[in-house]
């Protein structure tokens, strides 16, 4: 390295790196990187006007220029090896389709061969006298086995006993591992599954059938197919990508390749070997491939998996050609910028230069009778006229500064005791401002204490269920002693009538009674605040919307209980998916209306009725009707309007309504509304059962 870099001779050492610092440190040049920094700023208050104006602006720009291409690469290319392991992913289930596919054929076809009459006739035969025509039934397997195109047929009698296996010459070299097939085949199962061989061969689906004969089983059939090279290679006609099959039940805990798509000298596959379980497989890491993997275990435990390797090539190739294209997009507006810039700024700074020029020489000969030639009508003239005129002043008033040094003291001190005092009020609006801060979160502190209220409450109402149980129990032992002892002690009765025992045993069942009904209503309450704000739920979920409504009304009970009849007809309704928050502040915004309105122009009677019903299959309704005053045909077709109201300055901000028509069109359903002077009012909220996410985004 020390000879390519031209710092030492090749026959010498490298210097190290603390020698190397050394040198760097010796050496008083700008590479050092606080003289670095210096030397750059330096430079930077020595150049002309238009770098030190377009320079800030390019590095900026040339900077989020830069960034956001960048950006916008990594963002490109993270999608691109999104999209390959998504392409893994579905051709991997098109793997899984292709092979149940094929297990589910085969089960067919075993099904098919095990309804041959003459087949299940030798058959019965071995039941009847143990004796088998072996080659009458190889002459009807035979054929068969051709047009089912299927790699083995194994025929077995009731005696567990092989009457007869044809293999394919792909599997005449490998023993199918199939005693726990002829158990599950002769208790009348028709399975498709998959089987391994006892040399450590590729594993074979097969398709089983029991064979019978008027509700009997005589025998059975299994048909196989070898899930060796030629399976995996009719499966990469379909998907276009290459298979391998790696066996992983070795007690080492190496893997085995057992079938693949590849040729043997074509590619290096023993990294696959290493993988030990499904999590590795499913994380692997290769830089040639993407790889997915199926797991496959064989009904006599054996462990296999298919795996999928996506070649990474044109991934390579579309990254390497979108980071050039990025590339060359970033290095071509970094230069445009610079050139643009640097062509703005001289433009700008001509003038500018000039004026500092004619500046310049009146303060170093005292010439004020030199001006600048504005003849341009933007703000470099403006700069120029003000110039000008600021020479004139400074000719007229340079002797008038001399004569007003002392006033000017004095003009100072008057402005630093107004600053002083600036900074006291300012001092004081912050400590205002803390203090409202803190109200703020006391505010918030005891909104959170009163959601609290909830677990004494609990915790009360829980304990007088067996307070009343102990006190009746107490009640009972008294009468028990009244009932032994009938002639108390004269002690005795005068306690009695000192504590007054029967009105106390009267008012303490009343006292009871009042805690219950008491807690419970501070209990329903607080449940129906809950339900009100939805503040520990979900935004969309299934609600009950009677549920809302019943919690609206008691938020609203202050003003009901005034007179006010509430009718309730509910419906039927199905589980609605709405915003419950969002559907009780539409409840609440309809009923205060309809009660302002009764209240206002005082009704008889005040009634509010509220209906819900199925309006169709998928849609349900919410009535709200009043007994108020109603409303003109005027006032009704404004009603929805932003700011529009028609309560008193002071009362109403003519945003409820408007509100109330934006929650529920969000929510892909109409609200209307029915009214006639005199009769009052209806407001009919139709809603769909399920809401779209889409909608609501």
């Amino acid at each position: 390295m020390g000879a390519q870099l031209g710092l030492v001779n090749s026959s010498e050492p490298a210097p190290t790196l603390a020698a190397f610092t050394k040198i760097m440190k010796q050496q008083k040049t700008p590479r050092h990187i606080s003289t670095l920094g210096k030397y750059f700023f330096r430079r930077y208050s020595q150049a002309s006007l238009p770098l030190k104006v377009s320079l800030p602006f390019v590095l900026l720009f040339a900077g989020c220029w830069i960034a956001g291409t960048l950006a916008l690469g990594e963002y490109f290319a993270f999608t691109l090896e999104r999209r390959q392991t998504l392409q893994a992913r579905e051709l991997v289930a098109l793997v899984e389709r292709e092979l149940e596919k094929e297990r589910e054929d085969l089960r067919l076809k075993a099904r098919l061969l095990s309804t041959k009459l003459e087949i299940s006739t030798e058959l019965r035969s071995v039941l009847g006298s143990g004796a088998v025509n072996i080659p009458q039934l190889r002459q009807l397997i035979l054929p068969l086995q051709s047009i089912l195109d299927v790699d083995v047929i194994s025929v077995v009698a009731p005696t567990r006993q092989t009457l007869l296996e044809t293999k394919k010459a792909v599997l005449r070299d490998h023993s199918l591992q199939l005693g726990t097939v002829r158990d599950l085949v002769l208790t009348g199962s028709d399975l498709s599954t998959l089987v391994s061989t006892m040399d450590e061969g590729p594993p074979v689906l097969i398709g089983t059938a029991p064979i019978k004969t008027n509700l009997e089983i005589v025998g059975g059939i299994t048909v196989g197919m070898k899930l060796g090279d030629e399976l995996l290679e009719d499966i990469n006609a379909v998907i276009g990508e290459h298979l391998v099959i790696v066996s992983h039940d070795h007690g080492d805990g190496s893997g085995e390749m057992v079938a693949s798509t590849f040729d043997e000298e074509s590619a290096d596959l023993s990294w696959l070997q290493t993988l030990t379980d499904e999590a590795e497989i499913h994380t692997a890491q290769h830089p040639d491939f993407t790889v997915q993997g199926i797991h496959l275990e064989s009904i006599d435990g054996q462990h296999y998996h298919l795996v999928l390797l996506l070649s990474n090539q044109p991934l390579r190739q579309a990254t390497l050609t979108l980071w050039g294209v990025v590339l060359g997009i970033m290095l071509l507006g970094s230069l445009v910028t610079a050139l643009v810039a640097l062509k703005i700024a001289r433009k700008i700074a001509q003038p500018i230069q000039v004026m500092t020029q004619v500046a310049q020489q009146v303060t170093q000969d005292k010439n004020f009778d030199l001006r600048v030639t504005a003849d341009r009508k933007d703000e470099i003239g403006l700069l120029a006229d003000a110039l000008n005129q600021l020479i004139v002043w400074v000719s007229d008033y340079t002797h008038a500064l001399e004569e007003s040094a002392q006033t000017l003291e004095h003009k100072v001190e008057a402005r630093t005791q107004d600053l002083s005092r600036t900074i006291e009020e300012l001092k004081h609006t912050q400590s205002q401002l803390i203090q409202t801060e803190k109200m703020s979160s006391l505010g918030q502190m005891v909104a959170g204490i009163a959601h609290e209220i909830n677990n004494p409450i609990s915790f009360i109402q829980g304990n007088l269920f067996p307070l009343r149980d102990y006190f009746q129990d107490l009640l009972d032992l008294l009468k028990t002693y009244q009932a032994e002892y009938p002639q108390p002690t004269k002690a005795v009765l005068e306690k009695q009538d000192d504590i007054e025992l029967d009105f106390m045993i009267e008012d303490s069942a009343k006292l009871l009674k009042s805690m219950k009904i008491g807690t419970q209503r501070v209990s329903d309450i607080v449940v129906s605040l809950r339900n009100y704000s939805r503040l520990d739920e979900a935004a969309i979920k299934d609600v009950d919307i009677h549920a809302g409504l019943d919690s609206t009304l008691l938020i609203l009970n202050h003003r009901i209980k005034n007179g006010v009849d509430i009718i309730k007809a509910y419906g039927d309704l199905p589980q609605v998916r709405c915003s419950p928050s969002q559907l009780n502040q539409v409840f609440t915004n309809i009923i205060t209306n309809a009660l302002d309105a009764m209240f206002d122009a005082e009704s008889d009677p005040m009634q509010l009725v509220l209906t819900t019903r199925v309006a169709s299959s998928d849609q349900v309704q919410i009535c709200i009707r009043d007994t108020g005053p109603g409303m003109p045909s005027e006032v009704k077709a404004k009603m929805f309007d932003p700011f529009f109201t028609t309560k008193a300055v002071g009362k109403g901000t003519g945003l409820g309504m408007g509100i109330c028509f934006k929650i529920i069109e969000q929510h892909q359903g109409q609200i209307e509304v029915e009214s006639e002077v005199g009769k009052g009012s209806e407001f009919i909220i139709t809603l769909p059962v399920e809401l779209s996410k889409s909608n609501m985004a």
